[in-house]
């Protein structure tokens, strides 16, 4: 009878051993997926971030060359969408003409061609 006993004890353990592994195993899983989701989460947050920022930035220029154009200067302001930065134009008076650009033609290119390297390097869903 002993010997029966003991296979009966073995078998249940068993049992109760692979209960567990499936059990941390559903665990992982929805570990996993609840990670996944909060990254879904946090990447939808940056973007709506970027666009908040890039609206305000928007906004900003059309206010400052609003507010600007009473005192008729030769500074006009302007975002760029390929660069997300805010470019400041020289321009004379009389014939409409950029005189200087800040930052520069070249400048704004290499920051474009900089912008896709890195992400290109560094693509999040590569």
């Amino acid at each position: 009878m002993d010997l029966f006993s003991n296979v009966g004890n073995v078998q249940k353990s068993m049992d109760y051993s692979q209960i567990n592994q499936d059990d941390k195993l559903h665990t992982r899983k929805l570990e996993n997926s609840a990670e996944t989701q909060k990254d879904k989460q946090d990447e939808e947050i940056k973007k709506e971030e970027k666009k908040a920022t890039k609206d305000e930035l928007q906004d900003l220029t059309k206010q400052l060359n609003k507010e600007m154009s009473p005192l008729n200067p030769d500074i006009k302001f302007q975002y760029d969408d390929k660069v997300n930065e805010l470019v400041v134009n020289v321009v004379d008076k009389n014939t409409d003409k950029v005189i200087r650009k800040i930052p520069s033609e070249e400048a704004l290119k290499i920051m474009e061609k900089m912008r896709e390297l890195v992400g290109a390097l560094f693509d999040d869903k590569g």
